[in-house]
């Protein structure tokens, strides 16, 4: 090993190398701002509707967190200049720390159980405030924080020297990474035009430091993201498959892909932070691949996508360690709203003033009704043609049974300020339905752009699929047709056939029809001229 590597793994260098790290992955400014955002707009809805007492609470810790967030921009500003001006390490060293002490601080007013009973307060506002709306938008913005929080402290042990070391189940790690950190991420950072596929997870037991084989996870995800930045439609892949005595994680996307020349220095460059900080994310995949006596290697093809391919030694007979306490399990997760809470007798918290109750706004899932015969396409047309956004464009969710019958209708146009998702449109079904969007080309041309069902399981059983008839080519083949029976509906009321299409998982749906799996985008009368499944011989 050079003398540079050698001098990142010792003493003060180090110590600034794995601030460097840190800052750069923690990337929570955007999602501080919108959580500030969303409290202003709280504020706001709450005094146009009169509910005078929890404004007035509201405003104070409105108040508390602008001024934290006034400190925490200050610190990052020092920061900044520390590392851009070449300052010595012990000054980067410690701008960095107050930094992120200034972020603890801010994390930690955001995830106050005081701030879990938000969709208490949500409850007693119409479904057509602004706050309403952006629920599931803040929702993400807050799961993300409750991440970083969780990745401050991990690193914080790491710098004091306790023990880090663990087993973990690099399946388990992923679907829970996942579910609580990236999939907040991607919805935002993606603008919800990226889709997770998470494919085959074998379970497999890694010795090291979890948390940071999670920043290692995270980075690839992030270049991933960023990949796919110019794409309406993003599919981002993860998978774990056991190979022999090695456990291999693939992360790919389907983005602009990376030069050969590039991926040469990716993966043979310095292994060092003096330079430039757009460079850190991989220089630290390396060093952690590296940590857990692993390989990693690129997969890239130019205009067609990159895989990250990391082989990791196993312990075959291992079994997860039993898991620490930690400070951040003062800050659980409450799954079915997505914000954090806790049911605590705490009570110099402020409370939140006792109103009317009214039913929940999230109801017991239920069998869909059936839509009345209208004009699907032509409503879509409508929507998109009534949108006041800056850039024009209308949301809907749709389902046709096999019986060619639409079930499941919903949409909404674009609004000025309000980035709407499918999980605001159809909070019980996004993940069970074909979703879409119909909004401008490069051209300033529609564009429609069709995303597959989230979760196979949801789709199963809104189609009321048997269970032991759910296997993955049954869903290939039903969403196959689904996608088919949809653009059939949509061209017969309304919806111009030339108008084109993008489709999530069109190599998986159509892989056998180069006609649509190799030339996106293509018009819509070409998807509804393909055969259904059910229609061939």
């Amino acid at each position: 090993m050079d003398q540079v590597m050698a001098d990142y793994k010792q003493g003060l260098k180090r110590e600034v190398a794995e601030i460097k790290f840190l800052i750069h992955d923690l990337r929570v400014t955007r999602f501080i701002n919108e959580v500030i955002h969303f409290h202003v707009t709280l504020n706001t809805d709450l005094e146009i509707y009169g509910i005078d007492q929890a404004q007035i609470i509201h405003g104070e810790d409105l108040s508390e967190l602008k001024v934290k967030a006034g400190n925490l921009r200050k610190t990052y500003r020092e920061y900044g200049n520390a590392v851009q001006s070449d300052s010595p390490d012990r000054v980067i060293l410690l701008t960095g720390n107050d930094y992120l002490g200034a972020l603890i601080d801010v994390c930690g007013l955001v995830l106050n159980p005081r701030w879990g009973r938000i969709d208490k307060v949500l409850s007693f506002l119409p479904e057509e405030s602004r706050s309403v709306r952006s629920r599931s938008h803040y929702r993400n913005s807050v799961r993300w924080i409750w991440g970083v929080r969780s990745r401050i402290e991990h690193f914080f042990d790491e710098q004091e020297n306790r023990d880090v070391i663990e087993q973990f189940d690099i399946a388990e790690d992923i679907q829970e990474f996942t579910r609580d950190v990236i999939y907040g991420y991607v919805t935002e950072k993606g603008s919800a035009r990226v889709e997770i596929q998470l494919d085959r997870l074998d379970s497999a037991i890694l010795r090291g430091n979890r948390h940071r084989f999670r920043r290692m996870f995270f980075n690839l995800v992030m270049n991933a993201v960023d990949a796919m930045s110019h794409r309406r439609v993003g599919v981002l892949k993860i998978s774990d498959v056991v190979k022999e005595d090695r456990v291999v994680l693939r992360v790919g996307d389907n983005g602009c892909g990376i030069p050969p020349e590039k991926v040469k220095e990716l993966l043979t460059d310095k292994e060092t932070l003096d330079g430039e900080l757009h460079s850190l994310g991989f220089v630290f995949v390396r060093q952690t691949v590296a940590d857990f006596d692993g390989d990693v290697t690129i997969e890239s093809d130019l205009e067609k996508g990159t895989t990250v391919v990391v082989s990791l030694p196993y312990l075959p007979d291992g079994k997860p360690s039993r898991k620490q306490p930690s400070g951040h399990d003062a800050y659980p997760f409450r799954e079915e709203v997505g914000i954090p809470y806790e049911e605590s007798s705490d009570t110099t918290a402020p409370i939140v003033p006792e109103l009317p109750v009214t039913e929940s706004r999230r109801p017991k899932k239920a069998a869909p009704k059936p839509v009345e015969e209208r004009d699907w396409g032509e409503t879509i047309n409508s929507d998109y043609a009534s949108s006041k956004a800056e850039f024009p464009g209308a949301i809907f969710a749709m389902g046709v049974t096999m019986e060619d019958e639409v079930d499941f209708f919903t949409h909404q146009p674009y609004e000025r300020y309000w980035n709407i998702t499918h999980e605001d449109l159809s909070p019980m079904f996004f993940e069970a339905t074909v979703r879409g969007r119909l909004e401008e080309d490069d051209n300033r041309e529609p564009v429609l752009i069709l995303k597959a069902p989230q979760n196979s399981g949801e789709y199963f059983e809104f189609r009321k699929v048997p269970k032991l008839e759910r296997t993955l080519d049954r869903f290939v083949e039903m969403v196959h047709d689904e996608y088919i029976r949809i653009a059939r509906k949509l061209v017969a009321t309304g919806l111009a056939p030339e108008t084109d299409v993008l489709v999530t998982g069109v190599q998986k749906f159509f892989s056998s029809n180069p006609e649509l799996s190799e030339s996106e985008p293509f018009p819509l009368r070409l998807l509804a001229r393909q055969s259904l499944f059910s229609e061939e011989p």
